[in-house]
């Protein structure tokens, strides 16, 4: 008498290379830093009590809660995606799948897809923001806005200050009056972005990292009241 057995044949090769892609991701996202690595952003801030009228996107745009959904659509690689939006698509793949909530996207209105993606923490969620590192706690009536990505085919519409604006002023729902947001020195058009969505310096952040990014020292500095910094011209 013969025995059989019936298997069930499940394609594993996708969730294989899925693991592989974000493995050299990470390897890549190590080397880059080297063994010490140093940068400096401004933490910069905008107060909700202060009126402020929003700019407007050259396209329609409306801002709604992100969805799981959008993130195939926002977060998408194909062949022509250059090497540093794979990485920042990666790092924002991950904080997705740790982090949902918060996360707001703007919406092309002409066709209801996403084109913008930010996420809005406060307070409650200081916990998840000391496990990313890089960032000070925020007090009560803070928010952080973080990790804000334009798909390729949509940049240069003005979407990124629209949407910026809108995402920040739902942080008075949750009780906080003041928005922090950090962007690199350097980084001036995303500098500009946040000045026209209402954010100006706050406070210096400077990081050092060692060991391929293994270890890291933070030190957050706030700007006095005259600091020129605090007004700058880009």
């Amino acid at each position: 008498m013969s025995t059989g057995t019936v298997g069930v044949s499940i394609d594993l090769a996708p969730a294989f290379a899925d693991r592989v892609r974000k493995l050299g991701t990470r390897i890549v996202g190590r080397l880059r830093l080297g063994l010490r690595f140093e940068a400096t952003r401004y933490g910069l801030r905008r107060d909700l009590n202060v009126p402020f009228v929003a700019p407007k996107a050259k396209i329609p745009i409306a801002v709604r809660p992100l969805v799981a959904e959008d993130l195939p659509k926002l977060l998408k690689i194909g062949p022509e995606t250059s090497a540093q939006d794979r990485l920042e698509i990666a790092w924002r793949r991950a904080f997705a799948e740790k982090h949902l909530a918060g996360g707001h996207v703007a919406i092309d209105e002409r066709d209801g897809s996403p084109c913008y993606v930010q996420w809005l923490l406060g307070a409650v969620d200081n916990d998840f923001i000391r496990s990313l590192g890089g960032f000070p706690e925020l007090a009560r009536d803070e928010a952080l806005l973080e990790n804000a990505y334009t798909p390729a085919g949509y940049r240069g519409l003005g979407i990124m200050p629209a949407a910026m604006s809108q995402i920040a002023e739902k942080a008075a729902t949750f009780g906080a009056r003041y928005v922090i947001t950090f962007v690199e020195i350097g980084n001036i058009p995303s500098l500009k972005g946040c000045q026209r969505s209402g954010f100006s310096p706050h406070l210096v952040h400077n990081l050092t990292r060692y060991g391929f990014g293994v270890f890291r020292r933070d030190r957050f500095i706030a700007l006095a009241d005259d600091d020129p910094r605090r007004t700058p011209t880009y």
